[in-house]
């Protein structure tokens, strides 16, 4: 019954559109069909628009026993307002993050050496077994992880 409401509610919405454009909902022209798909995608999600081109040509089959739904230019205009509203998410899912992950970096607290150790000896690099002294990575600058403390400063009135 829940099918039928909505097969109805669509085909409602269909035969106004038609009747808003001139144009005749029984029988239709796939090309209508496909134009109320376009129009349909700025109004509906996809999967609404889907259903919707369902229901009507399941109505449109019971009154003319023509399939619009199979017709070719009906089938590429559903698969392009598909493969955009995959676009928009894939898209819209892509901007969520704010900063990039490269950009957040781990503060290490400069006072923590290895303990017996003191900082002169801790900067210098290991020999390799050549005698040839590795490069010494330089921190990456970038936005930290943890805020910088600032102190309050108290404003002349």
């Amino acid at each position: 019954m829940a099918a039928k409401r909505g097969d109805d509610k669509a085909w409602n919405e269909f035969v106004s559109w038609c009747g808003e454009r001139g144009l005749e909902a029984v029988p239709a022209n796939p090309w209508t069909l496909a134009a109320y798909a376009r129009w349909s995608e700025r109004h509906h999600p996809y999967p609404a628009v889907a259903r919707n081109i369902e229901a009507i040509a399941r109505v449109h089959y019971m009154k003319t026993r023509k399939r619009l739904d199979r017709h070719p230019m009906v089938m590429r205009t559903l698969s392009l307002i598909e493969t955009r509203a995959k676009a928009k998410k894939s898209a819209k899912d892509k901007q969520a993050a704010l900063f990039p992950e490269d950009d957040i970096l781990e503060r290490k607290s400069p006072g923590k050496a290895k303990a017996g150790k003191t900082r002169k000896a801790a900067g210098k690099t290991p020999a390799t077994a050549k005698g040839k002294r590795t490069a010494r990575k330089k921190p990456r600058k970038g936005m930290s992880a943890s805020p910088k403390l600032v102190s309050r400063r108290r404003l002349k009135s």
